[in-house]
């Protein structure tokens, strides 16, 4: 059995979670829950015994049945966010990766694997800073990847 690295703490979250970002034909490749107003990079939770690329790779493989190779580490993040009205403290570790077998388009919406929770859209990267995306960071970052891995503190901003 699988065991996500989520900790409830009744009034608050700790919460370890991977991403990943694929660029091509200056797009990246995004997903939105259809119950949330915001965008997000692909990805989830670590689980217990898994290493956060191991977890980024899973990710990718789950929700799109594609293989992916996180290549490099970008971000190290402490993220600290309200969600559904409950503070989250969580860890968040984001990889470029790799379309292993190239078999995704760099345009036009992507097709899951996972139930229909989710829509999958390639983004031009020069629309991101019009977007709603979460972290809000990522707005600024998306469209100038590190060369070396970054850690960064990240408090969201209340509209």
């Amino acid at each position: 059995m699988t065991q996500d690295l989520t900790i409830d703490l009744g009034e608050q979250m700790l919460n370890c979670r991977t991403a990943g970002i694929i660029v091509k034909d200056n797009h990246v490749l995004m997903h939105k829950n259809k119950k949330d107003p915001f965008w997000t990079l692909i990805g989830g939770r670590i689980q217990l015994g898994e290493d956060s690329a191991q977890a980024a790779e899973r990710e990718f493989e789950e929700e799109l049945g594609v293989p992916a190779k996180a290549e490099r580490l970008l971000w190290s993040v402490e993220n600290f966010f309200t969600y559904k009205g409950r503070p989250y403290h969580e860890y968040s570790f984001i990889y470029l990766m790799q379309d292993v077998e190239n078999r995704l388009r760099g345009t036009g919406e992507v097709i899951s694997l996972e139930s229909g929770e989710f829509h999958y859209e390639w983004v031009p990267l020069e629309k991101i800073e019009e977007l709603p995306i979460k972290p809000d960071f990522l707005r600024g970052k998306l469209v100038n990847l590190p060369s070396a891995s970054m850690h960064l503190i990240h408090k969201e901003t209340t509209k």
